[in-house]
């Protein structure tokens, strides 16, 4: 019997290496299935394949992947604010500062329960736990434009924007999980 030649097995092993995994495809189909209005296909993908873990992930470590940023996310957040309170001379945006770490703060506790019903496969009860939390970034802007009449620039509006798109990707993965 012949054995197959090392240029054909070369090939063979190319060939495979261009098959997608099926979690890279799980990745691909969901973030698919959400590009849309609120998050892009591309934010998708990025955000979620930053994990290692989503390489070999299915839809259900996707969903408790996505929940575990937002948790992480706002944890620095509220950490950022605190620390930044205390180093500005501005009363005004060190009060502000400190609502804000105390509205990220109050999340936390809500984000660990959103990722524990993420991780016993309730989506649905994730979901509304993290539709409840999507307003800190708003009250958190707020407490820039309505303090010491006429309001200043709240120095961690990326953050706050940042924490939105996260929450929303997450709360969106865990409706497509729950479908």
């Amino acid at each position: 019997m012949k054995l197959p030649s090392r240029l054909c097995l070369s090939g063979l092993f190319l060939l495979l290496l261009a098959v997608p995994s099926p979690a890279a495809e799980t990745l691909n189909t969901m973030c698919n299935f959400l590009g849309g209005d609120y998050i892009t296909y591309d934010y998708c993908v990025s955000t979620l394949g930053a994990n290692p873990e989503s390489r070999t992930a299915d839809g259900h470590r996707l969903a408790v992947i996505a929940v575990n940023l937002t948790v992480t996310n706002a944890t620095a957040i509220r950490s950022r604010a605190e620390a930044l309170s205390r180093t500005t001379a501005d009363l005004i945006v060190s009060s502000s500062l400190r609502n804000c770490s105390s509205l990220y703060g109050a999340a936390v506790p809500e984000l660990l329960r959103s990722a524990n019903a993420t991780a016993a496969h309730n989506y649905t009860a994730s979901s509304s736990v993290l539709a409840g939390v999507l307003w800190v970034p708003t009250g958190c802007d707020e407490a820039f434009r309505t303090g010491g009449g006429g309001g200043v620039a709240s120095p961690i509006r990326k953050e706050n924007d940042a924490f939105s798109d996260l929450t929303t990707l997450a709360k969106a993965v865990n409706n497509y999980m729950a479908q």
